[in-house]
């Protein structure tokens, strides 16, 4: 709390079952947890986040006095994002934590930009579909100007176009 505390809002609690359920009150950004706690140790807290659907996204950086890369692989095997060493230097845990911070808001970013793209290719799909499926003109020039409007973004849309008849 002291390091962070004047950077971030920080929310300090004892164990970590007390850490879980302030976590389910209040999603965090980033998760700083020491591996040796009672009821509740590092591991295990790591655990029960990656679990969960709600939380399972958010940064965890262990702390441990274990040093050496055996302790180091270990906790980053079981999915934490970062591991340091105690004791540590001050500015090394805001460095670690404010690229944990940005690494997750760059996932966050890609992830909501596949979901976009993924919500295109399938409009584009269903249209083709309609498209390949629909014999009435003016049903098929609904179709696509509803998915042109969906794809843009527009609040609305037309479609101009000219029948010719007999006469030309």
């Amino acid at each position: 709390v002291r390091l962070l505390g004047p950077h971030s809002e920080v929310q300090a609690v004892p164990d970590g079952e007390a850490a879980l359920q302030a976590m389910w009150q209040q999603r965090p950004d980033l998760l700083l947890s020491d591996v040796m706690m009672p009821r509740l140790d590092g591991f295990a807290l790591l655990t029960a986040v990656r679990a969960d659907a709600q939380l399972r996204d958010i940064p965890v950086i262990l702390l441990s006095a274990r040093a050496g890369e055996e302790a180091q692989a270990e906790g980053l095997d079981a999915g934490a994002d970062d591991y340091l060493v105690k004791p540590f230097a001050a500015r090394e845990l805001l460095v670690r934590v404010r690229s944990n911070l940005e690494l997750a808001r760059i996932r966050r970013e890609a992830a909501d930009q596949l979901r976009e793209e993924a919500r295109r290719l399938a409009l584009l799909n269903s249209t083709g579909a309609a498209i390949a499926a629909e014999l009435d003109l003016e049903r098929l020039v609904q179709i696509v100007t509803d998915a042109a409007v969906e794809l843009t973004g527009a609040k609305f849309g037309a479609f101009f176009y000219n029948v010719e008849d007999d006469r030309g």
